[in-house]
């Protein structure tokens, strides 16, 4: 059941942490209470360090809410609270994480969203937006979530539509 007090209590402290554990942790607890929210999204594991690699969160999802019906039943989320944006190189690599797995959905949540001029129009500079398109020709459909799109979030309501706008938005590559 969401709770808009407590979920904005979780907004507070991943704007006041400090440290890199510290923030990536906040984000980590706000894309768990966020997700878990939504009738039928379960956060199976939390945290999962591999020898080679890392997974933020993963999710099971039961397939209840219409707005996740075209995803997998097992979705990743990598979470990045960086001050900056995220290159392609990290875009690239989790997109590499969802083909050792076979999945075809997942989910990148960058507090200050990702690089590329083809966000700004400029069309200058894929960077990691055309890491996503090219990932969308081969049926890999990545949504990106910025901490300005949590903050928005009111309602179970408005994470259903976010989740779904930023889910048809990539098929015409506009990813937020």
């Amino acid at each position: 059941m969401f709770d808009l007090a407590e979920y904005q209590t979780l907004i507070v402290s991943v704007d006041s942490a400090n440290s890199p554990s510290e923030k990536g942790n906040s984000l980590e607890l706000l894309c768990k209470y966020f997700f878990e929210s939504i009738n039928g999204i379960e956060v199976v594991e939390h945290d999962i360090r591999m020898g080679s690699e890392e997974i933020d969160l993963i999710l099971w999802n039961a397939k209840l809410e219409t707005v996740f019906n075209p995803w997998d039943e097992v979705i990743l989320v990598e979470c990045k609270n960086w001050s900056s944006t995220v290159g392609a190189p990290l875009l690239d690599n989790f997109i590499s994480k969802l083909r050792r797995r076979c999945l075809k959905t997942g989910i990148f949540i960058a507090a200050n969203g990702v690089t590329g001029g083809f966000v700004k129009g400029d069309g200058n500079e894929i960077g990691a937006v055309g890491v996503i398109r090219e990932a969308l020709q081969e049926g890999i459909r990545v949504i990106v979530i910025k901490m300005e799109d949590l903050r928005d979030v009111k309602s179970v309501e408005d994470i259903k539509t976010l989740i779904k706008l930023r889910y048809c938005g990539i098929f015409v590559h506009k990813v937020f």
